[in-house]
């Protein structure tokens, strides 16, 4: 087989395609053969198994694999086996034309052939891992959920000038970065907030105008990479501060280790963890100290409070005695505080005082 050499592949495309052209030699070889083909992949691993430095990794460099075989008598196997196929064969033309989709058009091209979205989320991640490549460079991306705002300019793949500051709900946020180019900016910090609600009502305070100069940026929960993928090009090329304000809880904590350590289901791609990272609040340790009303804390579960625990076991917290002390305020208190309940002391209190005065003795 012949791998075509366009001025649309970049060298890590070539090396995709390439790769993909491999598996499929090896099984139309041992299809002639008689032999069972099959696909083999890294397994997603247990947090006991994954280490964190500049990033979530394993702790081993033999990581054991999954088998996908193409037995008549494994019918599920068999569907996996054939859906990898398929969609090595849509990031195989992708790559060579160099062009994108996103997974929900690949789930809609299809429908009755994937059982739901989910589904084919998890292919992706194993065929990124099988290849060996990060996920965006399988020209695949994740529909785009972040917004931004503030003292950001940048040009969109039309070569389109577009200025966060003119926005009155945010700029919805590119999944790939070449929507996104030559960025510019003046602002001295960046902070991240967990929530669209959170996003909105610091906009509708014009709180990037009273710090001044900043980008607000939210992911809208757990972020996707389009998200991430910008805050990284803005550290890489201004070095500039970035804070994450979260709900205190453990979902809200762990959409913070997100963004400073990156996902699990994606340990093979470094480049998505972000170490300066700052969690700015809310502190289980503010609950008390902020004198939030008790009426606006919310219980936390059975499942929560398990979620705090196996939290503190992860690698990147396992040896941290400051969020070590956060979880376990958590676990005592077993409750929560969510970004909103602040508006309880002062519908401006976030915006006016809260933030103004932690970001006072930082920046």
């Amino acid at each position: 087989m012949e791998l075509r050499k366009d001025c649309f592949v970049s060298e890590i495309g070539h090396g995709i395609l390439l790769k993909i052209e491999d598996i499929c030699l090896d099984i139309i070889n041992l299809t002639l053969k008689d032999e069972q083909p099959s696909l083999f992949y890294p397994r997603r691993l247990k947090w006991p198994s994954v280490m964190q430095g500049q990033g979530v990794r394993s702790t081993s460099a033999e990581i054991p694999m999954v088998q996908v075989e193409f037995k008549e008598n494994k019918p599920k196997s068999v569907k996996k086996f054939a859906t990898m196929l398929k969609i090595l064969k849509i990031i195989y033309t992708l790559v060579q034309e160099g062009k994108y989709c996103t997974k929900r058009d690949i789930f809609y091209q299809y429908p009755d052939l994937y059982p739901c979205q989910a589904f084919i989320d998890r292919i992706i991640d194993d065929i990124a891992s099988m290849l060996k490549v990060p996920r965006q460079e399988l020209h695949i991306l994740a529909t785009s959920k972040g917004l931004v705002s503030g003292d950001l300019q940048f040009e969109n793949s039309e070569g389109i000038f577009i200025d966060c500051q003119h926005t009155a709900i945010g700029v919805p946020i590119a999944p790939h970065s070449r929507d996104m180019q030559n960025l510019q900016t003046q602002a001295k910090f960046v902070l991240v907030v967990e929530k669209d609600a959170t996003f909105q009502k610091l906009m509708s305070h014009q709180f990037c105008k009273k710090m001044k100069t900043c980008i607000l940026i939210t992911g809208k929960g757990y972020p996707d990479n389009g998200t991430l993928f910008l805050l990284q090009e803005i550290y890489a090329r201004q070095r500039l501060p970035i804070f994450v304000l979260v709900d205190a809880d453990p979902h809200g904590i762990e959409i913070m280790a997100v963004y400073k350590f990156g996902s699990k289901n994606q340990m093979f791609d470094q480049t998505l963890a972000l170490p300066s990272v700052q969690w700015i609040g809310i502190l289980p340790e503010e609950i008390k100290r902020c004198h939030i009303p008790d009426s606006t804390l919310c219980t936390l579960s059975p499942r929560h409070l398990q979620m705090c625990v196996h939290l503190k076991s992860r690698p990147y917290f396992q040896h941290d005695e400051y969020m070590q002390s956060q979880l376990d305020i958590l676990i005592e208190l077993k409750k929560k505080v969510e970004i909103q309940c602040l508006d309880a002391i002062s519908s401006n209190y976030l915006s006016d005082v809260y933030l103004p005065r932690k970001l006072k003795d930082i920046i």
